[in-house]
């Protein structure tokens, strides 16, 4: 599909042929969705670097704001299919890696904080048992 602007007209007019003669001024909206996934796709892995950035700063809440809007964008890409495409091989790989390594820092994080829990209930355990012995 080409979108081909006449000057005259001042709006673009779409057409699947060629117009006799008129390869000026033509844009190839293939070439323009491209360009916008690889954008959007640009926007998301920015918004997973950050994101991943205020996990391993412990900012769970800038964390949480940053992953509802790249969830939305990954939803959108998903549904377009757009990261299946050839071109952003690279960039959907680099997406998993950082999804990944944010799961990974969070399932970190998680086992950290259990195990200080255990240490927290135990030192209750201990108090409990030396307040009832004085």
């Amino acid at each position: 599909m080409v979108v081909r602007f006449n000057n005259q007209r001042k709006r673009p007019s779409i057409t699947g042929a060629g117009v006799m003669g008129m390869k000026q001024n033509t844009i190839d909206t293939d070439t323009l969705e491209a360009n916008g996934y690889s954008q959007i796709i640009g926007y998301l892995e920015n918004l997973l670097i950050r994101q991943l950035e205020k996990v391993r700063k412990y900012d769970l809440d800038g964390a949480v704001v940053l992953a509802e809007e790249a969830n939305e964008i990954a939803f959108t890409l998903a549904r377009s299919k757009a990261l299946d495409r050839p071109e952003f091989t690279k960039q959907r790989r680099q997406i998993h890696a950082l999804y990944r390594d944010i799961g990974l820092i969070i399932a970190s994080e998680r086992q950290e904080v259990g195990e200080k829990l255990q240490a927290v209930r135990k030192g209750l355990r201990v108090l409990g048992v030396y307040s009832g012995s004085v």
